[in-house]
């Protein structure tokens, strides 16, 4: 097996593991990995990225965006290549992108909400930074620029993920695996302090102040 052949392989199954996980649904999502120094492996554009083959992923060149490249198959790379090129470009320490419009991440930031990763022991163990980037217009090079800069700048050790208003995350990694990892946990952030909310309205509207102790029983039983 080539390296072209490894890589496509690793791209298809982190596709098909977001569509299992629900974090992407009809063409939502992209995700690219590094083949060397000059050239990415990209998810195509309008296809579902948990039912892809081999021969639907396009190479593109990093030096070279504006080179016309298509899949075998006659697909264009991702309508987010922007995205890819400019995270990729930024951190050459990195070998994939992962983005997905993650329900629970979108719906919080819809709401104007945004997470805080040191709410839980694994975000702010893996993702103790999280930044959170204002919409952007899907595809443009200005999101494309600030998601880089957002993914790469000083003063600690660069982020490994990035949150966007209304447009759900990116992630980086060493591999698609390790990209969508985060991307879990990103969104099992996002659901964990959506249900909080909705559990502290619960008991705001039933008039309880403090919550029940985890060993109590209500009385009468």
């Amino acid at each position: 097996m080539d390296r072209r052949d490894s890589e496509a392989a690793g791209l298809i199954a982190a596709g098909r593991r977001l569509g299992a996980r629900g974090l992407i649904s009809a063409g939502e999502g992209n995700l690219s990995v590094r083949l060397d120094a000059d050239r990415l492996l990209v998810t195509p554009t309008g296809l579902r990225k948990d039912e892809l083959e081999p021969d639907d992923l396009v190479v593109v060149w990093l030096d070279h965006p504006d080179r016309e490249a298509t899949s075998p198959n006659g697909h264009g790379p991702t309508s987010d290549l922007a995205i890819h090129l400019a995270v990729h470009a930024a951190r050459d320490d990195i070998g994939a992108v992962a983005h997905a419009h993650l329900p629970a991440s979108m719906s919080l930031t819809l709401a104007g909400e945004v997470p805080d990763p040191a709410a839980l022991p694994e975000t702010a163990f893996h993702l103790p930074r999280l930044p959170f980037l204002p919409f952007g217009e899907m595809g443009s090079q200005e999101l494309a620029d600030r998601i880089a800069g957002a993914l790469s700048e000083p003063p600690a050790s660069p982020a490994s993920a990035v949150l966007l208003e209304r447009h759900g995350a990116v992630a980086v990694g060493r591999d698609p695996a390790h990209a969508v990892d985060r991307l879990e946990l990103v969104e099992v952030l996002c659901r964990a302090w959506r249900d909080a909310l909705l559990i502290r309205a619960a008991r705001a509207s039933l008039g309880i102040v403090e919550p029940p102790s985890p060993g109590s029983h209500s009385e009468g039983r």
